[in-house]
């Protein structure tokens, strides 16, 4: 069969696959478990709607996906080691989905204020946060139009164990010969 040279190769190259590190030490693994320690907590609120300035639209006045997006992403560049989002532990597989003034967290509907936590090195967060040009972006709409933002330090933060499936599934090669 025309498939035949590339099933070979996949198992080939399926076969020099160096043995997974161990799971308590990956994102995956690590999510399963409760974690605390030192973090920050940013927390995202829509404008007021009441009165849009001039030149703005309903839609510059609240939290979008990308928002809390830019946020997360500026967190793990920052060394972040756990996360929260909503309260909802962060994992490999979260999504986050706006629909219409309120997200989804891996299905779940939330409405604002947004509050994301991460866990890790205080400074080292909140430089990649402040530093990063999509949150210094963010808080020109702050200034501009009254979205809220603020970044507050902890501790001792404690975060659950995901309560969701952490790990992946892939394809795998079936062998119609055996």
């Amino acid at each position: 069969s025309t498939l035949f040279p590339y099933t070979t190769l996949f198992r080939s190259a399926l076969a020099s696959v160096d043995a997974e590190p161990a799971a308590s030490t990956t994102v995956p693994g690590i999510s399963t478990r409760t974690v605390s320690g030192p973090g920050v907590r940013i927390t995202l609120t829509d404008a007021n709607l009441d009165s849009i300035p001039e030149g703005a639209t309903a839609n510059d006045l609240v939290i979008h996906q990308q928002d809390i997006e830019d946020v997360m992403n500026a967190l793990w560049n920052g060394g972040a080691e756990a996360m929260t989002v909503q309260g909802v532990r962060v994992t490999g597989r979260t999504v986050i989905r706006c629909i219409g003034n309120v997200i989804l967290v891996d299905g779940e509907s939330y409405a604002p204020p947004y509050v994301i936590e991460a866990i890790g090195d205080i400074d080292s967060l909140k430089n990649a946060v402040n530093s990063n040009p999509r949150i210094v972006n963010y808080k020109e709409y702050v200034t501009l139009y009254g979205l809220g933002w603020t970044m507050e330090s902890s501790d001792d933060l404690s975060f659950p164990a995901a309560n969701t499936k952490t790990t992946n599934s892939y394809a795998q090669v079936v062998d119609h010969d055996e």
